[in-house]
């Protein structure tokens, strides 16, 4: 059995890629613009649900075919598909301050200053809890969710390399109440929930189906059985909670939103899963684009700051070009990353299967 290629996942990922994009755009006024701008955290929850699944999938599928997983080669393939734009934008993020200077230009500063170490040893996440801000300089900001994917990274694979497949789901089951326990004390103290621990279930709810996928292939057969109308629907169901939560005020959502959104995204995934199942084309402009965001997440807080001191200068004001113009350049660029750059490690992934 080759290992499955997830159709629909470039489709969500460049959703998920939305929502943070939006997020970071300057904020209108206009409630019914800035109603979608307020979901970029929800975006980044998905990725997290997603990346469970995937990374789930692909030990438990090299542990049936191999009787065990090689972590060696499984960090190996992780570091190739990571490391190489992380690290590109950590120097960029450090030269950035430097390259302005001496051009006279403006830019911000607000945060803590960055520090390298902290850096370049995936450990942002923690500064940022420890300080409660946010590093000065962009894309710092949005690195400590790929902290968080490193940590995970590390602490799933070592964990499954050693757990038997019957107690997955009590790893599973485990993870979902560390969790939780994990945001009730870092509320308690005032402390930011951007760590492994406090976005374990997150990860979890994407190992259900993955596990489900792998070693419970019969409850697949009960999926096929709801019509895939059905599944169309909750799909737009679930978009629209997507939105809904993040305006609410209801204080019920503060607390349950995390246990609501993981899932609905695994319910989501599972529905991609066997036959009749939710489908949307490889083929398709935003599937195509779904391939490269991992270079839109990095790029786009970049492209986004640079226009909004362009569009000052030339004193123009237009949010809907700048909104465009900015995802078209992060797009553009991100896809010249991927091909250019990125694409180089990931030829030598082929050395690490």
């Amino acid at each position: 059995m080759s290992r499955k290629h997830f159709h629909t996942f470039d489709a969500l990922r460049f959703f998920a890629f939305l929502l943070v994009f939006l997020l970071h755009l300057p904020k209108t006024g206009n409630l019914y613009i800035d109603f979608f701008l307020k979901s970029g955290g929800i975006g980044v929850t998905f990725f997290f649900v997603l990346s469970g699944f995937l990374i789930t999938y692909i030990l438990l599928y090299e542990k049936e075919q191999k009787k065990k997983i090689s972590l060696k080669k499984f960090f190996a393939r992780r570091v190739l598909r990571i490391w190489p734009l992380f690290y590109l934008m950590i120097a960029f993020a450090y030269v950035s301050p430097y390259i302005l200077n001496a051009l006279n230009l403006p830019f911000t500063n607000t945060g803590y200053k960055p520090d390298l170490l902290t850096s370049i040893f995936f450990g942002e996440n923690y500064k940022m809890m420890m300080t409660n801000t946010f590093p000065d300089g962009a894309p710092l900001r949005v690195m400590w969710s790929l902290c968080i994917e490193e940590h995970f990274y590390i602490f799933w694979a070592v964990i499954l390399r050693f757990l038997s497949s019957k107690k997955i789901p009590h790893l599973i089951f485990a993870s979902i109440i560390i969790a939780h326990i994990s945001r009730l004390i870092y509320t308690h103290f005032g402390i930011a929930h951007i760590d492994l621990f406090s976005h374990l279930d997150y990860f979890a709810f994407g190992a259900i189906p993955a596990y489900i996928l792998m070693h419970k292939k019969s409850a697949l057969h009960y999926l096929e059985i709801i019509p895939k109308y059905l599944k169309y629907i909750f799909l737009i169901v679930t978009i629209a909670i997507v939105f809904i939560i993040p305006n609410s005020n209801v204080l019920f959502f503060d607390y349950f939103s995390p246990f609501i959104l993981s899932l609905l995204f695994s319910i989501t995934i599972l529905f991609t899963l066997g036959k009749n199942a939710l489908y949307i084309s490889d083929s398709l402009w935003f599937s195509k684009l779904g391939k490269y965001t991992y270079g839109l997440y990095l790029y786009h807080t970049i492209i986004i700051l640079a226009l909004v001191y362009v569009f000052k200068y030339l004193s123009f004001s237009n949010w809907y070009v700048l909104a465009i113009v900015s995802l078209l350049i992060t797009i553009g660029i991100s896809i010249l990353s991927y091909h250019v750059f990125e694409k180089q490690f990931l030829k030598l992934k082929r050395y690490f299967y």
